[in-house]
């Protein structure tokens, strides 16, 4: 009986991998749990565009690179969409007999046999780049649903007002506008974007997304399509669609794969019609575990300690978008559960949490930071969380909580560690209760991480680099990375993003320095005399360490 070489064996004899890394991938397989080829690519150790002729090779299928390829749209129909997205394939061709299937798991026989019932024809099994299938369902299904969605109007991107509203509220009340919103909105939850922007300009339509902190183009619809998309994205958000001139804000609720996930929709009057933008709030993100923050041994366990004294004050500081609530989260998560009481004033309140009483800020009727905290003080709480601090009145309150048996967690909006202490202070509150208050401040930025997927040894690190980052020209020695660029990562070269942190630690001296009412560059001296590591040391040791590159490094430092 022929026995399959194993894939292991295959890239080898390809030249892909050497025995020794493909033995330290089987190593860290069986940590993992995971297929040995994605090991090797998380490893750094392999690419997919190396790996997937290889899996085709061992499964006697063809690899086809979707790039190369054009679908018809006849063939596109043969198989639904929500198959295709489901089960991670595409349908590429058809010849009369043989309907050939991209897939990223050609094992999936059980698909291929439903396929084939369906469509009364053989069906031909090839291995394609699962990014691939996903970028060619999102562009052909668009595509199609745009078609559809233009001729199911009765109304083109004339100003709409008197009769002309009802027909705008039934077109995007048809299938294909429902079709085609939940197209970009599901792709962008695919792709792990923060954002989306929908937005005209002179001639098109163009959707963006915000992907590890950067903007980038996903799509171009029609234009004529806008007034049906923000009538849909209006309906489904419970704003007023006869209202096109004033900013309206809104909140839609969906399941996408399988998760639930909310979007923040605002609208807003532009010269070439109105823009959406829907900020993405995805709740599985919400129980993520201190640990996986980002922070280096030392700044943990300093924030471990914090979190876990009795009562005073802990901060988390960094400009917005900077990830201050997700770490936030992650310190009450940690502490949470049925023997503790814990309460968060937020604006607005974007998870809900189990085990915790949340209130969102109301400024119309008067419900602010301040009013809600007072009120807390009369709700037996352990611990109290504000989503920011943002004035003398708040600040005050907060200290107060901290200094009388609370545990008080709040956000500000502050450079670094050392100059929050200081802003406490400049906003009113006397020295000697904020230097008894404080236990820790978190500064923290978020740094582009390089992609796992393909990550490369980077060869054009030079002796000058490393000391403009602070490090001794001998360093050039060692061995450092970057991504090469691959579909995952849309050719950025990186995939996610790392926490960098800078923690001040409660200390005696500190403490007298902050009643001494210091400048914040003495009280940083010092903080890093007693040990604190700044913001760019803790990006210089991620980059050393192959989370980042130079080019994030020098990034962060301008923006400080």
């Amino acid at each position: 009986m022929f026995k399959r070489k194993k894939i292991g064996q295959l890239l080898i004899e390809a030249g892909h991998v050497g025995e020794k890394e493909l033995n330290i991938a089987l190593a860290e397989q069986k940590k993992r749990g995971k297929r040995i080829g994605q090991v090797l690519i998380e490893l750094g150790y392999l690419t997919e565009d190396k790996l997937l002729p290889t899996l085709g090779k061992q499964l006697k299928v063809p690899f086809v690179d979707l790039t190369k390829v054009e679908i018809k749209p006849e063939v596109l129909k043969m198989v639904p969409e929500k198959i295709c997205r489901k089960h991670i394939l595409v349908p590429i061709s058809f010849d009369g007999k043989s309907l050939m299937i991209g897939m990223a798991d050609p094992l999936d026989v059980f698909i291929i046999d439903e396929i084939q019932f369906q469509n009364n024809c053989e069906v031909v099994r090839a291995i394609c780049s699962e990014n691939q299938i996903a970028d060619t369902t999102d562009k052909l299904y668009v595509a199609g649903a745009m078609a559809d969605a233009l001729s199911a109007m009765g109304v083109g991107d004339e100003d709409v007002g008197g009769g002309a509203l009802d027909g705008l509220k039934k077109a995007s009340e048809e299938t294909p506008i429902i079709k085609l919103v939940n197209l970009v909105l599901t792709s962008a939850v695919q792709k792990g974007a923060s954002d989306i922007h929908i937005e005209p300009d002179e001639g098109e339509l163009r959707v963006r997304l915000r992907i590890d902190g950067s903007l980038l183009i996903a799509m171009n619809l029609q234009p004529e399509a806008l007034p049906s998309v923000m009538s849909r994205i209006k309906i489904l958000s419970g704003m007023d669609i006869s209202e096109r001139r004033l900013p309206q804000d809104g909140r839609i609720q969906m399941v996408i794969m399988d998760k639930p996930i909310d979007f923040r929709v605002n609208t807003i009057p532009t010269a070439w019609g109105e823009k959406a933008c829907l900020r993405i709030l995805d709740k599985s993100n919400v129980n993520v575990a201190l640990d996986q923050m980002g922070f280096s041994p030392t700044n943990f366990e300093k924030v471990q300690k914090a979190i876990g004294s009795p009562n005073g004050m802990c901060l988390v500081t960094g400009p917005t978008g900077s990830g201050k609530t997700t770490t936030l989260y992650a310190c009450l998560n940690a502490i949470k559960g049925p023997d503790i009481n814990i309460c968060t004033v937020e604006n607005p309140v974007e998870y809900k949490l189990k085990f915790i009483n949340q209130v969102q800020v109301r400024a119309e009727i008067d419900l602010n930071f301040s009013t809600v905290l007072r009120a807390f003080l009369r709700q037996d709480p352990d611990v109290i969380m504000l989503g920011e601090i943002r004035d003398e009145e708040t600040a005050s309150i907060a200290v107060e909580a901290a200094l009388t048996g609370h545990l008080v967690f709040a956000t500000l909006h502050t450079n670094d560690a050392p100059s929050t202490a200081i802003r406490l202070v400049d906003m009113g509150v006397e020295p000697f209760l904020v230097s008894s208050a404080f236990l820790c401040i978190v500064s923290q930025r978020l740094a582009r991480r390089v992609c796992k997927f393909c990550k490369d040894v980077d060869t054009t690190i030079t002796p000058e680099t490393l000391v403009d980052l602070g490090l001794p020209p001998e360093a050039i020695n060692e061995t450092y990375y970057r991504g090469k660029g691959c579909e995952k990562c849309a050719k950025t070269g990186y995939k996610g993003r790392v926490g960098v942190h800078e923690v001040m630690y409660t200390h005696e001296n500190l403490r007298r320095m902050i009643i001494q009412k210091v400048g914040p560059d003495d009280l940083k001296n010092e903080a890093v005399r007693l040990g604190m590591k700044c913001l760019k040391d803790d990006i210089v040791v991620k980059f050393q360490q192959g989370q980042t590159t130079p080019e994030e490094v020098f990034a962060l430092a301008r923006a400080d």
